[in-house]
């Protein structure tokens, strides 16, 4: 079986498998969240070895996160007052990515949500709000743009569209609507072993760093409390859930992201575990530098030093 064949087989059982289960006899009561769910657990139990098989090269990674990047910049507003802080503050986990064949870029984007996410490719966003009315401090920016970088560097993002790019690599061409619906769906959210890997690796990002990991926790419980972990209402149909889910790339972090309590107790865990090489350790804070919008790099408080 040629290389060319055997990928379109392995696409083809993964499509296949969606279809059965989003056109498959599906209760009332269940909305299509939950067929996405059962689909992308089908994906993810099997798919390890045509992840690898399927897998792209950076640069076309980055080809294909410029073109999504591009289409968020095109409709929301950037901030320039907080791009150079953000930037410093991400390029400063940057020595410490596993990844070297991507070029990070830090995007600011006005808006009322509070919210942060990631492209394939390298681009991170994060919004106004997030900055402006959330986070606390420069080391709970560090943990947010790691979880971020680190689905990045895990290849979480590019995962994701991995199969879509195979047929278009095949020379299949354009595959159709059902076959987008399904890319979609699958797009929609990380699983939950993803984020776990992510926030772990982020907190590992940020420590390295010098940032305090302490901020992570804050900053989840924190969210816990503030956002009380709601969820959006589901909406009535399939086609409603797919337009939702696309519309609310910029929506709460609490709908895109993990319960935070979840969260807190796997960092705590984290942090416990790696203990001993914290002890004694001055870690950074930074309230200040989040006040006055003035990266670590360029200036360092003393007071903003802590023991571990």
């Amino acid at each position: 079986m040629s290389q060319r064949t055997r990928l379109i087989v392995i696409v083809a059982v993964f499509l296949a498998a969606g279809l059965f289960v989003w056109l498959g006899e599906v209760d009332q009561k269940v909305g299509l969240d939950s067929v996405a769910e059962i689909w992308a657990d089908l994906v993810w139990d099997v798919d390890r070895s045509a992840l690898q098989l399927t897998r792209v090269s950076g640069e076309e990674e980055t080809r294909v996160g410029d073109e999504l990047a591009a289409e968020i910049t095109s409709k929301w507003q950037g901030d320039p007052e907080w791009s150079y802080y953000v930037r410093k503050v991400g390029e400063s986990m940057l020595p410490f990515v596993e990844r070297q064949d991507i070029d990070y870029r830090f995007h600011v984007v006005v808006s009322e949500a509070v919210n942060a996410f990631a492209l394939p490719g390298g681009h991170v966003f994060i919004t106004t709000s997030m900055l402006e009315g959330f986070i606390e401090s420069e080391a709970e920016l560090a943990a947010i743009l790691g979880h971020e970088m680190s689905h990045v560097d895990l290849r979480h993002c590019i995962e994701r569209y991995q199969y879509v790019l195979t047929l278009e690599k095949v020379g299949i061409g354009e595959v159709g609507a059902v076959i987008e619906i399904l890319r979609r769906l699958v797009a929609a959210g990380y699983r939950q072993y993803q984020e776990e890997q992510a926030d772990e690796h982020g907190v590992s990002l940020a420590l390295q760093a010098g940032y305090d990991p302490r901020a992570a926790v804050t900053l989840f419980e924190r969210l816990a409390i503030e956002h009380g972990e709601r969820r959006p209402a589901p909406a009535k149909t399939p086609a409603g859930e797919v337009v939702g889910a696309l519309g609310d790339v910029l929506g709460s972090y609490g709908q895109t992201h993990p319960a935070s309590r979840d969260r807190v107790s796997q960092i705590r865990a984290w942090i416990a575990r790696h203990a001993s090489d914290l002890d004694s350790e001055t870690l950074y804070v930074g309230r200040e530098n989040l006040r006055l919008r003035v990266p670590r790099d360029d200036r360092e408080y003393p007071e903003e030093w802590l023991e571990h």
